[in-house]
């Protein structure tokens, strides 16, 4: 892959896919783009200016991101440098920003890819992100449907670290947990669904 192999051998380590190419290979089935999006720590973003010779810039992706992120195009191929997310769905006063952490880091998952290690985001924070932006088919978006699938492919999610990532970034909990109990109901899954009610409960 383009991208990695530009980068240092001890920073493709901390390069995570996300998105919706980290949804497929996490057990969604339907289409996404060719553009893949990865999140990378923000005290690298010095590091990959010089190395890439790229900016960092705020963007907003209506209805629901607002990043801070680079841009890298090579070989027809577009990549997403996100060093920080902030989602917010247009309409909602809550927002929440997302980024890596040391713990994140170490939860990452890894698959080979046309002979290539590719790292992705810890699925419980993939779900996590997609639980809060919510989109679904009314906007023509798989959000909902990415989580139903993970959830569905995934007998090994970490509940525990996934309520951990909704302790570091969903901060009201008061305004984060009523959208992640809705939109878990609307994937169907129980299991996300109970797992949120439990933890409303206990605060």
């Amino acid at each position: 892959m383009a991208l990695l192999k530009r980068l240092p051998e001890d920073m493709q380590g901390q390069v995570l896919l996300t998105g919706g190419s980290a949804a497929f290979l996490y057990g969604s089935d339907r289409p996404f783009s060719h553009d893949m999006d990865f999140m990378v720590p923000s005290d690298k973003v010095e590091e990959l200016k010089k190395t890439l010779g790229l900016e960092f810039t705020r963007h907003t992706k209506k209805p629901v991101f607002h990043s801070f992120k680079a841009v890298f195009e090579e070989g027809g191929r577009s990549y997403d440098l996100i060093a920080e997310s902030v989602i917010q769905p247009t309409g909602q006063s809550a927002g929440f920003g997302v980024r890596l952490t040391d713990e994140i880091l170490q939860k990452k998952e890894s698959v080979m890819v046309e002979g290539q290690i590719l790292y992705l985001i810890p699925k419980e924070l993939l779900v996590l992100i997609k639980l809060l932006a919510g989109r679904g088919d009314e906007l023509g978006k798989y959000d909902l449907y990415d989580v139903r699938k993970i959830m569905e492919a995934s007998r090994d999610f970490d509940f525990g670290f996934f309520k951990k990532m909704i302790l570091e970034f969903c901060q009201p909990l008061k305004d984060a947990l009523p959208i992640l109990i809705a939109n878990a109901k609307k994937t169907g899954s129980l299991r996300l669904s109970e797992a949120l009610q439990s933890l409303q409960q206990s605060l």
